[in-house]
């Protein structure tokens, strides 16, 4: 389940081996649910944080570029067991996913 805390940037990028961009809309039902209620109760300080910590990390600025993406536009990010950075957008016609390098 995604959460609202910003990844740990101190060394970044070795900290997930993948990025899949997510739109929430494509998420399934109860994670979208999860996802939106996260959303909706963190602040727009943690928000501001979470973003300024997706723009330290090269990788992932990358990654969202490559899409016509920027941190601004995320809105939920989390790295699970497999270290794969999942960083939430609302926009509903985009679900991308790439191999960190």
């Amino acid at each position: 389940m995604p959460d609202q805390n910003p990844p740990a940037q101190s060394s970044s990028d070795q900290k997930f081996a993948n990025i899949l961009i997510v739109s929430i809309q494509d998420l399934p039902t109860s994670v979208k649910a999860q996802t939106e209620a996260l959303v909706s109760e963190t602040s727009a300080e943690d928000l501001l944080r979470l973003q300024h910590s997706i723009e330290t990390s090269p990788r992932a600025t990358s990654a969202l570029a490559a899409y016509e993406l920027n941190s601004s536009q995320v809105v939920a990010a989390n790295i699970d067991g497999d270290g794969t950075l999942t960083l939430d957008h609302p926009d509903d016609d985009m679900t991308r996913e790439r191999s960190a390098t």
